[in-house]
């Protein structure tokens, strides 16, 4: 953690990406919501630049006049406000011109990696844990070596489909030579796809899924849950999503909520910087597209 003492230097290193855990039921807005809150804060609470002085000229105008430097009560912060306010900040994922970085690598499509939690025997009209309940059914039968075999056909499955849509046969030469150029990525940035999915935790009802794709949202990796208990002749529903990579920036890198300072953003922010630079195809990835 870095040590801080100039408000002003510490402003001007807030140019960067920062990778934060964002807490659960806690909206995006609200996480960025807080910490430029606490940044505003810290930085306030850092001694400032020197005020701001006037020259004022005093004496009577048919006499010599003295001319002296006085405060400028204008750029005092109790006059003018506090130095660094809310409006002051741009933050996406990054601080200020960081910002341009968070849009690169959305477009580069990084694969994800999540660990989706799901309950067997109850299924939801959302297929989240807090839709309505709309079905109830057993689950006794389901085992280990079922689930997996389910999971691994459903990859399987997922995989087929995007090469079908494109065109392009599973044992062809074209499809050889798209899978050597790296990771194959679809055209269509709305077109969710699935490169690995398997079953790390299965504790009758309680079970967990790793899934890592790209074009994922939400409601898609509810709908996996779903999928997979009626493949099970049973239901199930999504009770926890949790992103655990996102390209190469893991949960190693990422502040919790208790380090959402200034001081350990700014060291958080040296981090991504340094982990970009070891992987500079991060974000120009050497990968297959297919225009679908």
């Amino acid at each position: 953690m870095l040590k801080i003492r100039d408000a002003v230097a510490a402003f001007k290193t807030l140019n960067g990406l920062i990778c934060v855990y964002k807490p659960p039921c806690v909206p995006v807005k609200q996480v960025q919501h807080a910490i430029i809150s606490n940044l505003c804060r810290d930085l306030n609470a850092l001694p400032d630049r020197p005020r701001e002085q006037r020259v004022e000229i005093a004496g009577p105008t048919n006499q010599p006049m003295s001319v002296k430097l006085v405060p400028n009560y204008a750029d005092d912060p109790l006059v003018c406000g506090p130095r660094y306010i809310k409006d002051d900040f741009r933050c996406i994922l990054g601080i200020n011109d960081g910002t341009k970085l968070t849009y690169l690598i959305n477009t580069s499509r990084l694969t994800r990696a999540y660990k989706i939690h799901g309950v067997l025997g109850k299924a939801t009209d959302t297929y989240f844990w807090n839709g309505k309940l709309v079905e109830k059914s057993t689950y006794n039968h389901v085992t280990r070596e079922r689930i997996d075999g389910v999971v691994a056909h459903m990859q399987a499955a997922h995989q087929k489909t995007m090469f079908q849509l494109a065109g392009v046969h599973m044992e062809s030469q074209t499809m050889y030579e798209l899978a050597s150029q790296g990771t194959i990525r679809p055209g269509n940035s709305n077109l969710p796809v699935i490169y690995g999915l398997k079953c790390v935790h299965f504790k009758p009802p309680h079970f967990t899924l790793e899934v890592q794709a790209v074009n994922e949202y939400d409601k898609y990796l509810w709908t996996l849950i779903h999928d997979l208990g009626v493949q099970l002749k049973t239901s199930a529903h999504c009770t926890a999503v949790q992103c655990i990579r996102h390209g190469k920036f893991d949960l190693e890198l990422a502040l919790l909520r208790k380090h959402w300072q200034l001081e350990h953003i700014v060291g958080n922010m040296d981090q991504c910087r340094q982990l970009m630079e070891e992987n500079e195809n991060m974000l120009y990835p050497k990968s297959a597209t297919l225009s679908v």
